[in-house]
């Protein structure tokens, strides 16, 4: 029910941070609405992720015409990066929908033409504080760009619209605020902490990082607006002076990344143009807006520079689409109107050029994914997902009916270890099905017992199997495609009892910040929340 979800969120990457709960609660509605099954909890990320497409369009005909916001919308709608962050449910795949929809909010809230602003200015405060739920960099960009925003533009709304504002956020961060009380503000030290650790993490000049933070976002730049995923850049290192670094793997690619740079530049060059020479008070304020909320995640990015995750760029990235149209844009108003139809010409037939190179892509990585259970799909470049191989459920059943079969015929448990990326999947289908389970290596080794070492299939299999033939002998090889499924056997002499007993088994304790639900804080239990830490978690 209700009173079990969580007063706090997922963890930030890397850290102990949690952030605010939203994510899990939408999850639970949708759960409610759709069928309490991963499906069914995913639904609304479907459902969101579409929703995105409409909102991308109102924003964008806020400074283009009809035609031109059809035609990026398009783009955006067939871009390879945001149609794979909107298939599956992970909290900042949310991202995209509540940043558009606050950004387009804010902008119909400060237009002096107006009827209701107080009204869209709620809603952009409502969507803006959502979407900090959902990432610890959008937690710090949205809150940011919304004050120098309402700086720049000075708006007056009644009080009690001011009010309503600041109770939709309190509402939003309530759950956050009881487990801090309760816990004497342990999570917001571990903010402090994240700030620190990420900032200082990489040992490299200011200059480098700079350098490296243009590099990404032209890197990410290319695989947004074209799907392309083989472009690299050399890294500049520093020792006195500026040494252009580009080994083997990136030679192929140098010359992609580039030129992705220099399209990175011309495109910003335009969007400055236009900024400066835009006289329409609305067209301005989607240029104003536009121009901070791509300074603040750009300089949010900066320490973070060596580091740099492409689902980052679910903050930042349909701005990489925008900037296409900035372009031509630019060009129109510096041509003064002059060949206005070779222009909109030639902003369509780009258009065009990269939606095909974004359904391209689409169709190979489909293809890839169609192929993942009969065969071993060669690895490729992602930019995207940062997978190292294709998985796909369907392959993932296949494999847990084989271990199910292996566990029948003998009765015995199963033990398993496999890479971090579909670990969690494997173990939370086989415990589905009522199946004893544990990790390979990490619950003891017991002569009752059916053990696998699940590899890439295009992995070094001697590589992978060299820590276990100290205590296992190598049994047969079962192909899953992209993954292959080793039987071990242990060895007589470490084989520590009979059969292990589950109902023994203690979750561990973990060491983030306790974290309560709605019933624990109401009983005012005196016990944190030992949080079940998966041993998959700790095996990692």
């Amino acid at each position: 029910g209700p009173g079990e979800l969580p007063l706090l969120g997922p963890k930030a990457g890397g850290t102990y941070l949690r952030l605010a709960p939203g994510y899990y609660y939408l999850e639970y509605i949708s759960a409610l609405i759709f069928g309490r099954s991963p499906a069914g909890m995913a639904a609304f990320v479907l459902i969101l992720s579409t929703l995105t497409i409409p909102v991308f369009f109102f924003l964008t005909r806020r400074f283009f015409g009809d035609r031109w916001s059809f035609g990026l919308t398009a783009l955006f709608t067939v871009s390879e990066f945001f149609v794979m962050y909107g298939r599956f449910a992970w909290n900042p795949n949310l991202i995209p929908f509540f940043i558009l929809l606050g950004l387009y909010a804010l902008l119909r809230a400060t237009d002096e033409t107006e009827v209701h602003p107080g009204r869209w200015f709620l809603l952009a405060i409502a969507s803006l504080a959502l979407a900090t739920h959902f990432h610890f960099l959008v937690f710090l960009a949205a809150p940011t760009t919304l004050v120098l925003y309402l700086l720049v533009k000075r708006p007056r709304y009644h009080v009690r619209t001011w009010l309503a504002a600041f109770g939709i956020v309190v509402a939003l961060y309530f759950p956050m605020l009881l487990n801090e009380i309760e816990t004497s503000g342990k999570n917001l030290e571990e903010f402090w902490g994240a700030i620190t650790e990420k900032s200082n993490r990489e040992n490299h000049l200011f200059l480098e990082k700079g350098i490296r933070n243009v590099a990404e976002h032209a890197l990410h730049a290319i695989v947004i607006t074209t799907g392309f995923e083989g472009a690299d850049f050399p890294s500049f290192v520093i020792d006195g002076r500026l040494k252009w670094n580009c080994p083997e793997k990136c030679d192929d690619g140098k010359w992609f990344g580039t030129l992705g740079v220099v399209g990175l530049v011309l495109s910003l060059i335009a969007f400055a143009s236009l900024l400066m020479r835009e006289e329409d008070r609305r067209k301005r304020d989607f240029l104003i807006l536009s121009a901070l909320w791509l300074g603040v995640t750009f300089t949010l990015f900066l320490p973070l520079s060596y580091g740099t995750a492409p689902r980052f760029f679910l903050l930042s990235g349909p701005y990489f689409i925008i900037l296409v149209g900035f372009i031509f844009a630019a060009l129109a108003k510096f041509l003064d109107g002059r060949y206005s139809r070779y222009i909109g010409l030639g902003f369509m037939v780009s258009i065009l050029v990269l939606m095909l190179s974004n359904l391209s892509s689409l169709s190979v990585r489909f293809s890839e994914l169609s192929r993942a259970g009969m065969e071993a799909v060669e690895n490729v470049p992602d930019r995207i997902l940062k997978e190292k191989i294709r998985v796909t459920l369907e392959q993932q059943e296949k494999m847990v009916d084989f271990l199910e079969k292996r566990s029948i015929e003998t009765g015995y448990p199963i033990y398993m270890f496999n890479e971090p990326q579909y670990r969690r999947a494997l173990k939370y289908l086989i415990s589905r099905r009522g199946l004893d389970n544990a990790v390979l290596g990490f619950d003891g080794i017991y002569k009752e017992g059916v053990y696998y070492l699940i590899v890439r299939a295009q992995s070094n299999l001697e590589t992978g199997l060299a820590k276990y033939r100290k205590s296992y002998t190598v049994g047969a090889t079962t192909s899953f495609g992209t993954l292959l499924a080793i039987e071990l056997f242990p060895l007589p002499e470490v084989i520590e009892g009979e059969r292990q007993d589950f109902s023994k088994v203690k979750p561990s304790v973990s060491t983030a910040p306790p974290r309560y639900t709605w019933n624990e804080f109401f009983e005012r239990n005196s016990n944190p929340l030992l949080e079940e830490v998966d041993p998959d978690e700790a095996a990692e």
